[in-house]
């Protein structure tokens, strides 16, 4: 593993490759990290095992996020996500021992929409997995369960656009968390996953603040990951999610707006964050994605 840095414009990106022991002109893979996460966290752990599986791996901290650069810090820019998967594609094209033309994306939770939009727009990326997906827009506009009115997010962006004006006459940031910091009976189950994943020694990182500017949910509720999917999303497509993920709908509304993934692998018993970091979720998965992008990316 060597830590590297991407120069993107004015933003420098700071992540993690993997390189495979031997082999030159390898196929080589984009890690997309959750909401909030870092590269440290799931994202890092899946870049490890699909490198021991023959491909060179990426995972990175996001634009205004982990140790990357861009101001303000914790910023949830969508358009800056998407984009950061580009700058990493443009990185890895110049690595010799990278094949240029075996490039693909894997993303987990909103890394996997983040992936997605990338995917549907930079044909250099020859295939897409995702793992426990979430359109982060949908997610915002519409709750966690798919199930709330998007009218009534209306609010956030009058107290957005406040607290915006607000900072730009001298307040200190405000931010919302990610995750629920504090748990009752109305937590879904796959949040309270999450805390116990983001929030305790499980998975805790001290760049992993839970912590996303107010000045993002604008940015984050006028952002589709799946807009025009069904139109560009040409390439192999393969959608990886729990059967008892209350995320699964993300998985299912992809799947469908795309005419039938690549191949679909909905698990039993699987949650959302069962993905991130249980070894029998996260090792499936690992040999799904490596036994797909081995087949597409052989073409």
């Amino acid at each position: 593993m060597s830590a590297i840095t991407i120069q993107k414009g004015p933003i420098q990106l700071v992540g993690l490759l993997h390189r495979p022991t031997s082999g030159s002109k390898l196929p080589a893979l984009v890690i997309v990290h959750p909401g909030g996460g870092v590269k440290e966290q799931t994202a890092g752990l899946y870049a490890k095992k699909l490198a021991q599986n023959g491909f060179v791996t990426v995972c990175y901290d996001a634009s205004h996020q982990g140790e990357s650069g861009g101001e303000p810090h914790f910023l949830e820019d969508p358009s800056q996500r998407v984009s950061d998967v580009w700058s990493v594609v443009d990185y890895l094209e110049k690595l010799e021992y990278v094949d240029s033309d075996k490039i693909a994306v894997v993303g987990v939770c909103a890394g996997g929409g983040y992936a997605t939009a990338a995917a549907k727009m930079d044909h250099r990326l020859k295939a897409l997995a995702t793992i426990s997906m979430v359109n982060i827009g949908d997610s915002a506009r519409l709750g966690w369960d798919g199930d709330e009115d998007a009218k009534e997010k209306i609010a956030a962006f009058d107290m957005a656009a406040k607290q915006i004006t607000a900072e730009n006459n001298g307040a200190e940031p405000a931010a919302a968390p990610y995750v629920p910091p504090q748990l009752d009976d109305k937590t879904p189950a796959d949040m309270k996953e999450a805390h116990d994943y983001y929030l305790t020694p499980r998975a805790q990182h001290p760049r992993a603040c839970n912590k996303m500017l107010i000045r993002s949910f604008p940015l984050v509720l006028n952002f589709d990951a799946f807009h025009l999917a069904d139109l560009y999303l040409t390439q192999p497509t393969l959608l990886i999610a729990g059967e008892k993920a209350g995320s699964l709908w993300h998985t299912e509304k992809l799947d469908k707006l795309i005419g039938g993934a690549s191949k679909k692998l909905i698990v039993p018993g699987g949650t959302h964050m069962d993905f991130y970091d249980q070894d029998k979720y996260v090792d499936l998965a690992v040999k799904n994605v490596s036994e797909f992008m081995s087949e597409k990316l052989r073409k």
